[in-house]
């Protein structure tokens, strides 16, 4: 028997050395296991401690994706933007900058039940300054559909605070880099743009929008859509009404997002309710050209029976309404919460 071949990790030339460490400090995003149960950049936050050129060679696939789902993480991460200015203040090996590194943004349902409300406001408020560069910079960024409104307006007022009107030509170009701006939790009653600023720059330099359907609440009808039982003419008639047209000059995309789901929505929230559901991702998309007509004179039902997309599948529904379900599953828990669908890029 031959002996085996025994080949040390610090024998291998430093190229392969660091993409190999940069493939151990990818986040196990798609783990079956709850984020809270099992931390997915434990591996990158392990190796950062072990060098500076560890560190810097896996910040990148640390930071790419951020997910802060709650109101805690959001708090360590503006606290993590403080310290790299103290670092780059004091020209420290150890600084980063992170604008130029985070290239996806998630902010969850981030309430603080703990604090009284006066308090809990003036806190976000502050809290939410602070990753402001972070929401600028970011090309995907995905927000909680009850704190939009927060988020928008801090951006905005971040950008008008620096600009000041009375130099040059008045206020310089909005310097958000959004290119996918994500609605989680979305339904037909949301209304969340409804007290939304007239005029948003924000709003009018995204072009793709997409929603997140609140499964909780709108469970049963997309379930039936995808199976083909109704067609999806009266959820997209009412979001499609909730969008400040005016506003979104830039707008290309308008997508909608559901679990794809092939048998009733009773069965899956009885399976679903012990021990969670890994599910194919159907994604319903309306070109800029259809949304700019009048949805009105649209026609919106076809002749049944109506068509059945299949993972893996695209199909045209309409001349400007294209489906398309994921081939791959995302693990969805209890609630049919989006965190880890939206974080494999499987909602994208």
């Amino acid at each position: 028997m031959e002996p085996a071949i025994c080949f040390g990790f610090s024998d291998l030339p430093l190229e392969i050395a660091l993409l190999i460490l940069k493939y151990a400090a990818q986040p196990t995003l798609s783990q079956r296991e709850n984020y809270t149960d099992k931390n997915p950049y434990s591996s990158a936050l392990s190796l950062c401690l072990v060098s500076r050129l560890m560190r810097r060679t896996v910040l990148p696939e640390l930071l790419h994706t951020i997910s802060l789902r709650r109101f805690r993480s959001m708090q360590s991460f503006a606290k993590a933007q403080l310290i790299q200015k103290m670092y780059a203040a004091k020209n420290s090996d150890l600084f980063s900058d992170y604008t130029t590194i985070v290239q996806r943004m998630w902010l969850g349902n981030y309430s603080n039940t703990s604090m009284a409300p006066r308090l809990r406001q003036s806190e976000h408020k502050r809290v939410m300054s602070m990753l402001v560069p972070m929401l600028l910079a970011a090309p995907a960024l995905a927000i909680d559909c009850d704190h939009s409104k927060l988020v928008i307006q801090s951006m905005e007022d971040a950008w008008t605070s620096r600009t000041d009107p009375n130099v040059g030509h008045g206020h310089s170009s909005f310097p958000g880099k959004t290119q996918s701006l994500t609605i989680m939790g979305h339904n037909t009653e949301s209304e969340i743009f409804k007290n939304t600023r007239k005029g948003s720059v924000f709003l009018a330099s995204i072009p793709h929008l997409t929603y997140l359907v609140h499964v909780a609440v709108e469970g049963v009808e997309f379930c039936n859509i995808s199976r083909g039982l109704i067609y999806p003419a009266y959820p997209l008639r009412m979001w499609m009404h909730d969008i400040p047209w005016a506003c979104m000059k830039s707008l290309k995309t308008f997508s909608v997002v559901y679990p794809h789901m092939d048998t009733s929505y009773d069965d899956y929230a009885r399976t679903n309710n012990r021990t969670g559901l890994g599910l194919h991702v159907e994604r319903l998309t309306v070109s800029n050209f259809l949304f700019k007509q009048d949805s009105g004179s649209f026609p919106w039902v076809p002749t049944p029976p109506f068509p059945v997309t299949g993972p893996g599948e695209k199909s045209m529904r309409l001349d400007g309404v294209l489906v398309e379900v994921t081939s791959d599953r995302a693990n969805f828990g209890p609630c049919y919460l989006w965190d880890k669908a939206w974080a494999c890029g499987l909602t994208d």
